[in-house]
């Protein structure tokens, strides 16, 4: 596929997850398929073209509040160009971050884009962690894997917990971690489901527990328990919050 449905594309500090503070490219692509009640980029839950929407916003270069506005879908030579415009002179290796929405859902663009510029970045998927077969065809084309666990408690979804089953099995011998929102509605039964699916795969992989925000926000005891709870189960857990939205960046 030579075009995908992106909404944006910036340079910022990631704000998320163990490789919080690292500065990323981020192309953050339009559609999802689920509609978690915390979720912070509703402007990206739908594809531009089911949203109406004929451009996306690309950063000039990184460190400008400049933006300009290109159409979309976006072409994959179009894309490549404006992520190198982001790379900031100097030794460090740059990271495209994809996001969304849900990347996944645009595999067979990811498929054919990808390795056109991997050699040049690290690539680093967010993803829900729902869709095991795209998953499967970008194996090799990703360098580290953030899978997002669904939490019904948190989410006011359906349990995804086979589908997280099998994601998991499809990034094996990748570099990932697991995170899970968690809202002052989660509740322990959801923790253990996700750190007894972790066991089974591999108890060293690293489990972060990240609050929502604002009135959604799970007071502070309650991420003390539930971290108490996951350690229990595997290795590694971590309460990690948002941190882009303590320092005021996108």
């Amino acid at each position: 596929m030579e075009h995908a449905s992106v909404h944006e594309v910036f340079s910022s500090i990631q704000g998320e997850g163990p490789w919080i503070g690292q500065r990323h490219i981020f192309v953050r692509f339009a559609g999802c398929d689920i509609r978690c009640r915390y979720c912070d980029t509703q402007i990206a839950q739908k594809e531009c073209e089911d949203a109406g929407l004929q451009f996306c916003s690309v950063q000039l270069m990184p460190g400008s509040n400049k933006r300009e506005l290109a159409p979309t879908p976006v072409l994959s030579p179009a894309l490549t160009k404006y992520c190198k415009r982001l790379i900031i002179p100097g030794p460090s290796h740059p990271v495209i971050s994809l996001t969304g929405g849900e990347p996944l859902l645009q595999a067979p663009f990811l498929v054919d884009w990808l390795p056109t510029v991997h050699g040049t970045f690290s690539i680093y998927l967010e993803t829900s962690g729902i869709h095991p077969d795209a998953m499967k065809s970008m194996q090799d084309l990703v360098d580290v894997v953030s899978v997002d666990f669904k939490l019904p408690s948190a989410t006011g979804l359906r349990p995804f917990w086979t589908e997280h089953e099998k994601f998991l099995q499809a990034t094996r011998g990748k570099t990932l971690f697991v995170k899970v929102v968690v809202t002052a509605d989660t509740v322990k039964d959801d923790i253990r489901s996700s750190a007894r699916i972790i066991a089974g795969f591999d108890p060293s992989t690293t489990l972060v527990i990240q609050p929502a925000g604002g009135s959604l926000a799970p007071e502070s005891t309650m991420l003390v328990d539930f971290q108490d709870e996951a350690l229990g189960i595997i290795e590694d857990v971590r309460v990690i919050p948002q941190a882009h939205k303590t320092l005021n960046v996108p």
